[in-house]
């Protein structure tokens, strides 16, 4: 019989005067996005957003993870089979979550209480608001592995500019909260036991605005920065690339362990 324990269930929603906040909860697995946590997460989101009393939606992570991107195992299982259709899907749900998170009504605040690599960055660029703690990191890991970070790349062109999204996806490195500070890719960095009191505060300053300025001023700022619009194109080029053997040799590697080895 399954558990009906709400503490087990994906996301855990937490709603309190107009504040809903969202915890992705897969601790042990870093809150990495299998096709359960982002459908879940994908309909909080466009439940909260569609309840006109919400004023307010906050993300975070449960354990020491922000969230470590997208689950590798379904994905390198799809290519290995040569499963377009596969492969497909697994950057599908992401894109719902993405989708979801750019088209939300309420001001979204990003609570970065640990690393958000890949579609975990993703998700972090897809808020209003990135508050981190010194614990944040952020990367975009995915040419490490023969990936292309299609769908994120479109949002961290726009939000650091193209050197710095340059920097970032064709090294793959791990920026630290201080720096992400400073490529704007987090608005402000505490400490880690301040994190949940700042947000808190900056969720109730937002709440007691007028809902309609905020969602015009939010949906305006979102039409000029323009990156739903290649959120298509972006998935597209994720899924060609995830066919390649270099993303498979990729995706061996890091369940193995081990360097990938060049094609």
């Amino acid at each position: 019989m399954a558990s009906t324990d709400p503490t087990e269930a994906p996301v855990l929603v937490c709603r309190e005067d107009g504040i809903v906040t969202l915890t992705l909860n897969r601790p042990a697995q870093r809150n990495a996005l299998d096709q359960e946590l982002a459908e879940a997460l994908a309909s909080a989101v466009e439940a909260a957003s569609a309840d006109p009393d919400v004023r307010v939606i906050v993300l975070t992570g449960a354990g020491s993870a922000f969230c470590a991107g997208a689950r590798l195992d379904a994905l390198l299982a799809a290519s290995e089979r040569g499963d377009a259709e596969g492969v497909a899907a697994s950057f599908d749900v992401v894109e719902r979550v993405y989708r979801a998170l750019l088209g939300a009504r309420p001001p979204l605040i990003a609570a970065v209480n640990g690393p958000a690599l890949a579609g975990g960055a993703g998700i972090v660029g897809c808020c209003d608001f990135a508050i981190g703690s010194d614990r944040a990191s952020l990367g975009y890991p995915e040419i490490l592995l023969g990936l292309v970070p299609g769908m994120v790349l479109t949002l961290l062109v726009r939000q650091a500019g193209l050197r710095v999204a340059l920097d970032l996806a064709l090294t793959g490195r791990r920026v630290a909260e201080d720096e992400a500070l400073r490529l704007g890719l987090l608005t402000e960095v505490v400490p880690p036991e301040q994190l949940e009191d700042r947000v808190n505060a900056l969720a109730r300053q937002l709440a007691g605005l007028s809902p309609a300025a905020v969602a015009a001023t939010k949906r305006w700022a979102w039409t000029l920065a323009d990156a739903a619009r290649l959120m298509d194109q972006g998935r597209d080029l994720s899924t060609l690339l995830a066919l390649s053997e270099e993303a498979r040799s990729g995706m061996r590697a890091f369940f193995d362990r081990s360097a990938p080895r060049p094609q």
